[in-house]
């Protein structure tokens, strides 16, 4: 008797047009959904025992660090103060004095120092610079530059970044930048 009540239920859905799935129940009502015609897509249905995932937004993407030290016009003045620091810095000596390569500073050589500086500076933190000049094993070559001076040099840069109070996050991220040239440029252990 049960199997034939169902048999006639179905042939009478059947007859009558509608799926022979079940209708979701739309929340908050006990009625059935208007009916769907087969070029409409079906609305999603949710219910207590589904859980509802929401979109998020993607994490924000960190900035540069080029851009979170200032951009060029910040680096300008970073550089421009670093080379006068390192200039007068015995420890460092700029000119390399007594070594094959001692260089005698003119207007125009520390304003193409200072250019290459910020060029090399934008380029290695992400930012637009390209960098135009020679790699850092063929500029430092002869100048006998040892580990202590490479040392005081980047402690020159540590101070003007202290000047300008560069957050320590980006302090630490261009030094680290600055030492990884050390094997470029230390020609002579002392």
């Amino acid at each position: 008797m049960v199997t034939s009540t169902l048999a006639g239920f179905l042939v009478l859905s059947v007859s009558a047009g509608q799926c022979s799935r079940p209708a979701p129940v739309y929340p908050g009502t006990w009625a059935p959904p208007p009916a769907v015609r087969y070029w409409q897509r079906p609305v999603p249905v949710v219910t207590p025992y589904m859980p509802v995932i929401e979109k998020k937004d993607a994490p924000a993407k960190e900035k540069s660090l080029y851009e979170r030290l200032g951009g060029e016009d910040a680096i300008k003045a970073v550089v421009d103060d670093f080379v006068g620091r390192a200039a007068g810095n015995p420890k460092v000596n700029f000119t390399r004095k007594g070594t094959p390569a001692e260089w005698k500073p003119t207007a125009e050589g520390i304003d193409h120092l200072k250019k290459m500086l910020v060029e090399l500076v934008g380029a290695a933190t992400g930012g637009p610079q390209k960098y135009s000049g020679r790699g850092m094993k063929e500029v430092h070559k002869g100048m006998m530059i040892t580990q202590d001076e490479f040392d005081a040099l980047a402690g020159d840069l540590k101070a003007t970044l202290d000047k300008f109070k560069v957050p320590a996050k980006e302090q630490e991220e261009l030094l680290k930048i600055v030492a990884s040239t050390a094997p470029d440029i230390v020609e002579k252990k002392k």
